[in-house]
């Protein structure tokens, strides 16, 4: 017997939602950029967050199952849908590990921060953290959600505002701002021309993915049609509002050369706490933004996950990847994926800086989810065509041309990410050839990967339930 459906509310699913992009490790990169931060943010809004969101809400309301699996299926068929799922759920493998890396950095600064440099104490809490969250998450949606909210809540929420305030009363006092805030055009407007300020742009755009990941409790939510466009725009503009303030505070406290990708808001935290005679706060700031991590961790488990499930019982993969425990979870495909977390995590051991893992493991993410935004994008403009009779709860503003003018835009942001993503990031010991074979041989083996399951896909894998399901819709 599975859980009680439409349990999540629209508080919840914004917290859902917000727990899957809004986190504390983006705003070091953007502090980075300087004032330029504000440019960078608003481009980011047009590009990217409007367009994920407006168009997500139409699908989900239009196709309220199983997410991009659901809307790239619906648009260009069963192949191309599972390819579309199963990029989201790869990207969110290689995202996941860098997220729960970012956990053991934070643990770190509690405990000794000397550890944060230590591969093998990166791997013990990456080992740790994620199998018992895939633990916790075999409890059900309902659980999840909770966990999400209140990771979010006192973990990502509450760390933010008060680095915010911090900022604040550091600037108010008249201190020294690390940051430039002269009014110039070099100052303000970042130069394409620059590799740098490209590379950089990436952690802008990919500081808000995952905002789509939400659809997938699409069936479980009270009242789709209006809770989910709601809760999406809701952490969505939560999250710019937050994002960009806390990389202002960051930027106002610390040295550009001194930043850390990894620890930076940490470092800031440190830095504020010392100021203003608080150094005692520093672990317990320390704890609360792992925990808000790993609540994030909580939700990248699922959600993805949910999607594939779906491809399986339509019968793209074999039935023992298909089970689901009494709370309706895919058990056996969370197995799986924390097993190829675990080994993921190993490459923490071969590399001589924890920081080259971390980035080579981002830019990874980056390349697959570009893939798979190009096939949502596509898909949507697609459906406006071939299923106009599908009725949406909300539909992208403007008609026909507003979604291609919509969808269009964020269908270029993710071939130019994709582009940019080929570039390797300024530390590191990669050279530039190595680090663009391996971001290629990454992408073409999972992309390949479901093309091949694909064609080996046998008649007996298709579950009754999604049989039924599919002859139904189709008349």
């Amino acid at each position: 017997m599975t859980e009680t459906t439409h349990q999540i509310g629209v508080i919840t699913l914004t917290l859902i939602t917000a727990a899957l992009f809004l986190t504390l490790r983006n705003m070091p990169m953007m502090a980075q950029t300087g004032m330029k931060m504000v440019a960078f943010n608003a481009i980011t809004i047009v590009v990217y967050l409007i367009p994920v969101a407006l168009v997500s809400a139409e699908l989900a309301t239009g196709w309220p199952k199983n997410g991009v699996f659901h809307w790239v299926e619906a648009a260009f068929g069963p192949r191309m849908g599972f390819l579309a799922v199963w990029l989201q759920w790869a990207q969110s493998i290689f995202g996941i590990t860098s997220i729960v890396a970012y956990v053991a950095a934070s643990l770190a600064y509690a405990l000794d921060p000397t550890l944060g440099s230590s591969k093998y104490f990166i791997v013990t809490v990456i080992l740790v953290v994620y199998w018992g969250a895939t633990l916790a998450n075999f409890r059900g949606s309902k659980s999840s959600g909770m966990i999400s909210s209140v990771a979010v809540s006192i973990g990502v929420l509450l760390p933010t505002v008060i680095l915010i305030i911090l900022g604040l009363a550091y600037a108010r006092a008249g201190n020294p701002l690390q940051i430039d805030t002269a009014l110039t055009a070099e100052n303000w407007v970042p130069s394409i021309g620059e590799t740098g300020n490209l590379t950089l742009f990436l952690s802008f755009i990919f500081g808000f993915v995952g905002v789509e990941v939400s659809a997938s409790h699409a069936r479980e939510v009270k009242n789709v049609h209006r809770t989910y466009p709601l809760a999406v725009f809701s952490a969505a503009i939560i999250g710019f509002v937050l994002t960009l303030l806390g990389g202002l505070a960051v930027a106002a406290i610390l040295p550009v050369a001194s930043i850390d990708q990894i620890n930076g808001a940490m470092q800031a935290f440190s830095a504020f706490f010392e100021h203003f005679g608080l150094v005692w706060l520093t672990p317990v700031a320390a704890v609360l933004v792992a925990l808000g991590a790993a609540g994030q961790v909580s939700t990248w488990i699922v959600g993805p996950v949910k999607g594939i499930l779906a491809a399986g019982q339509a019968g793209y993969l074999p039935i023992w990847a298909q089970k689901v425990n009494g709370k309706g979870v895919p058990t056996n495909l969370l197995i799986v994926q924390a097993s190829l977390i675990s080994l993921i995590a190993m490459s923490f051991l071969l590399v001589d800086d924890v920081n080259t893992a971390f980035l080579i493991l981002t830019s990874i993410a980056v390349l697959i989810y570009s893939l798979m935004y190009v096939l949502m994008y596509a898909a949507a403009i697609r459906l406006r065509y071939s299923h106009p009779e599908v009725q949406r709860a909300y539909r992208v503003p403007g008609g026909n041309a507003g979604m291609w003018i919509t969808a269009g835009l964020g269908l270029l942001a993710a071939l130019a990410c994709f582009a940019i993503g080929f570039i390797p990031p300024a530390v590191g010991a990669l050279s530039i050839l190595s680090f663009e074979l391996m971001m290629a041989i990454g992408v073409i083996l999972v992309s390949s990967a479901p093309i091949l399951i694909y064609a080996a896909r046998r008649p007996g894998w298709a579950s009754k339930g999604a049989v039924q399901a599919t002859t139904k819709e189709e008349t």
